[in-house]
């Protein structure tokens, strides 16, 4: 049976500050491990989400574009 998975993403409202600030408190979660965690950050924010969830079991996904300012 395929793992279950929960993704959350936060749109375009986070800057990369807040986007670390955000993941960094994900990581402190008590996470379930019997469920795939992906974030979908904005475009801005992968390299950064990338780096924040190198050693973990945290999973990063992209956000399509969208034409308006937020």
């Amino acid at each position: 049976m395929r793992k279950p998975i929960i993704a959350g993403n936060w749109k375009m409202n986070k800057t990369i500050e807040e986007a670390t600030e955000l993941i960094e408190e994900i990581k402190m979660a008590e996470l379930n491990e019997a469920v795939e965690t992906v974030l979908c950050v904005p475009f801005l924010s992968i390299q950064r989400a990338k780096e924040l969830t190198k050693d973990t079991n945290i999973k990063i996904g992209a956000q399509n574009m969208h034409w308006e300012l937020e």
